[in-house]
């Protein structure tokens, strides 16, 4: 008896068989878009490298990564209620 990994061969399973297409489309936007913040993050300082303008007393490099951390909460957060909603159906 053959398990799932040796019927369909070697690779990386990122969905299970029978997943739906609108959930597939809607994890892999939640991962492209959480991967982008954390790229943005990486190179602030392209862009959010000063200390002025001074934004709820912080250094606005300061501001600008706390608000990006703030950013992927709550995404993730949208994220858990919209999974917890599904799994009770």
């Amino acid at each position: 008896m053959l398990n799932e990994q040796e019927k369909e061969g070697y690779g990386i399973t990122i969905f299970s068989s029978g997943t739906p297409s609108a959930v597939k489309t809607r994890k892999l936007l939640f991962f492209i878009g959480l991967c982008v913040i954390i790229l943005i993050q990486a190179c602030y300082w392209l862009f959010a490298n000063s200390v002025e303008p001074i934004v709820i007393g912080m250094p606005f490099g300061m501001f600008f990564i706390g608000l990006f951390i703030a950013i992927e909460f709550v995404v993730l957060l949208v994220l858990y209620v919209i999974e917890a909603n599904e799994m009770e159906e």
